[in-house]
């Protein structure tokens, strides 16, 4: 019971969105557990060809929150559906990093980004500008790094907008965001300068006249579920009351999309841990039952220890705060086999005593 509480607390079935409106100020502001999403996919690229790298410019102004060397943060996610989402704008410590799906890549995905751009607690302008030569930087209105080659599918570019967090909602970012425009061309460096020059004077609005302009969140409403868009498309985003994974996977395996790395290492190690009591007790339990069937004791051990973790990792599937994982069935099913081990072990010592028989 210990366990079970443990692998599902706080039970939340269905938690509060922790995002929302700014009370004195235009923004919005992320906490872990917060995601704003488009509840239609839409064609960002304004109706490309599907077959050729895409024109398009993403300006962001935004604050970063308290930077985490744990993980990479998903800011900006536009998900076409599949297990891996065609375009991610996220974070890794202080870098910037734009990632493409891309099947033919060792982790299905290939990526460009500069470090020392997110600052913590430090408005930052970014302006992402991509096109069929290559992809830019800027930072404040300034070039800041050029990936030549580094070209976006137009074809990735048809999906939901979703902000604050990963379509499968494992990479949450804190932070406060102020302004998000979309063009279907690439801005020059001259544009750059003077969008950035409209966004920090608050006179961004000036932006909807723009030619090309696909959406223009000023996020300026200040209440209610929707934001507004600027532009003439009118795709509004949602901010649900209640915390909302579009992607919720299954007993995600560790090769998946989100393979492991060094930071899952703590979850490996306390899943092993935290499972060896239980076979520890169910070994000794059986024991009392059957003293000479040590390998049978162990099968009823490690069994029991497998159907718990089965069952915890199932609920969470409608938990939207917690992840199902394979890798976390696996780790439970050997810390309970070596926590019935152990118990064998002592047992078999104590047989050669003299007190305890055991076969």
């Amino acid at each position: 019971m210990g366990l079970l509480v443990i692998g599902l607390w706080p039970f939340a079935f269905r938690p509060l969105n922790r995002a929302g409106w700014f009370k004195d100020r235009p923004g919005l502001s992320f906490q872990p557990d917060g995601i704003v999403y488009d509840p239609e996919k839409t064609d960002w690229s304004g109706g490309g060809l599907p077959d050729r790298p895409a024109a398009i410019t993403i300006e962001l102004w935004l604050e970063q929150g308290q930077i985490l060397p744990t993980d990479v943060f998903h800011i900006l996610t536009i998900d076409d559906g599949k297990s891996l989402s065609g375009i991610v704008l996220c974070q890794w410590e202080t870098a910037l990093l734009l990632r493409i799906r891309d099947a033919a890549a060792e982790r299905g995905f290939r990526e460009a980004g500069s470090n020392g751009i997110l600052m913590e607690r430090t408005p930052r302008f970014i302006t992402l500008a991509t096109d069929s030569s290559g992809t830019a930087f800027y930072l404040n209105g300034a070039l800041l790094k050029y990936f030549p080659g580094f070209t976006v599918p137009d074809s990735w570019l048809d999906g939901r907008l979703i902000l604050g967090n990963a379509a499968a909602g494992k990479h949450p970012w804190s932070g406060d965001l102020f302004g998000l425009a979309i063009f279907h061309r690439t801005l020059d460096a001259s544009e750059v300068v003077r969008h950035y020059r409209l966004w920090t004077g608050r006179q961004a609005g000036h932006l909807a006249v723009e030619p090309s302009l696909t959406a223009l969140y000023l996020f300026d409403k200040g209440a209610g579920q929707w934001v507004e868009d600027h532009s003439t498309n009118g795709h509004r985003l949602f901010i649900p009351e209640r915390y909302h994974v579009w992607q919720k996977r299954v007993l995600e395996m560790p090769w998946g999309p989100d393979p492991l790395g060094w930071s899952d290492l703590d979850d490996i190690v306390l899943n092993i841990l935290g499972f060896m009591p239980l076979g520890f007790m169910v070994y000794n339990y059986r024991r009392l039952a059957r003293p000479s069937g040590g390998t049978k004791n162990m099968v009823w051990a490690v069994a029991a220890g497998a159907t718990l973790s089965l069952a915890i990792e199932l609920i969470q599937v409608w938990l939207p705060n917690r992840d199902s994982s394979a890798t976390d069935l696996a780790c439970n099913t050997l810390g309970t086999w070596l926590g019935a081990l152990a118990a064998k072990r002592i047992q078999s010592r104590t047989a050669r005593a003299g007190q305890t028989p055991d076969a």
